[in-house]
């Protein structure tokens, strides 16, 4: 049984910890976070210790690994505290707010030569993962055009508004439409060029429209989160040579007859403006067969997500403003 330390259990950390009941193989054992009150509100009877601290969980605990679950500014410090101890990381993405922040951690896993993995849980949700695959198998021709969608109300649920804190979350674009910035580099790879605009908004916060070139076809990416009321709205439309493929909310309808998806385990209420989520337990049970078999991840290596960081802020620098 792998142990695993959760270090932060607010909303995102929340929905991991309840994925874990559904991941063979893997038991969270203690919690690191500050609200100590409120981790063990969440907890409840669960036979979890809950500490306030990184520091004071590892000195007292034997962990396997850590899943990291804070907010993105923290993720680097913690992520090579925890290598450096001699833990296996499973990350919360965006792999860090900044690139050179990432290429620290990239660094510091090569040299302890401990797994890390970002967790990009889009490469693990079905809709996407069907995607994926229509494009592999060649079935529909060549992809002529991709649209990717994500967009939602403000998420006011985040610790001390931090996601509203450029310095601390990268804003909309690297908190938010880096889902979908990664999942088009993951599939197609690094664009031939790009296009974007970034747009600030009501409320404090604000969108951006990204246009990732490739040959013969292109990627547009819009996301943001807007100053009203609004459901998580994540959805895709891809044309190809010989038909469509379209998702929303987690439906997935190609050529006008619906899929019927192979979904995970699905979270109806995560707590957060996220609903009806699934793949927070498949990338976990992913990670944690790694380690069990003792090999480096490949569906989501570092170096890729570190990629996705510097692409997305190369899109923010390069934005026209509108």
């Amino acid at each position: 049984m792998i142990r695993v330390a959760l270090i932060g259990i607010g909303g995102m950390g929340f929905v991991h910890y309840n994925a874990y009941k559904k991941v063979n193989d893997a038991e969270i054992v203690a919690v690191a976070d500050p609200r100590v009150e409120m981790a063990k509100e969440k907890i409840g009877a669960d036979n979890v210790n809950v500490y306030s601290h990184i520091d004071e969980l590892l000195a007292n605990e034997k962990v396997d690994m850590v899943d990291i679950c804070t907010p993105s500014y923290t993720h680097a410090d913690l992520a090579i505290k925890a290598m450096e101890a001699g833990l296996d990381v499973l990350c919360e993405k965006p792999m860090s707010v900044t690139t050179s922040e990432a290429e620290r951690m990239l660094e510091v896993k090569k040299r302890t030569g401990k797994r890390l993995m970002i967790a990009h849980v889009v490469r693990f949700m079905a809709p996407y993962v069907y995607l994926k695959s229509v494009i592999e198998s060649g079935e529909l021709g060549k992809p002529l055009s991709v649209q990717m969608r994500r967009i939602s109300s403000i998420p006011r649920w985040s610790w001390e508004d931090w996601m509203r804190n450029v310095s601390k979350s990268g804003g909309a674009p690297i908190d938010l439409s880096i889902h979908d910035i990664d999942f088009a580099q993951y599939v197609f790879g690094k664009p031939r060029e790009i296009l974007s605009m970034h747009k600030p908004l009501a409320c404090d916060t604000n969108y951006i429209v990204s246009n990732l070139v490739y040959d013969g076809f292109s990627v547009n990416i819009v996301g943001g989160w807007f100053c009203c009321a609004m459901s998580f709205d994540a959805s895709y439309v891809a044309v190809f040579e010989k038909g469509v493929v379209k998702s929303e909310y987690g439906k997935v309808i190609k050529c006008g007859e619906e899929v019927q998806l192979e979904v995970g385990v699905t979270s109806e209420n995560t707590g957060i403006n996220l609903t009806g989520a699934d793949g927070y337990a498949d990338e976990i049970a992913y990670f944690v067969d790694c380690i069990k078999k003792g090999i480096d991840p490949d569906r989501v290596t570092p170096e890729s997500s570190l990629y996705s960081v510097s692409l997305t802020s190369e899109l923010v620098e390069k934005a026209a403003t509108i």
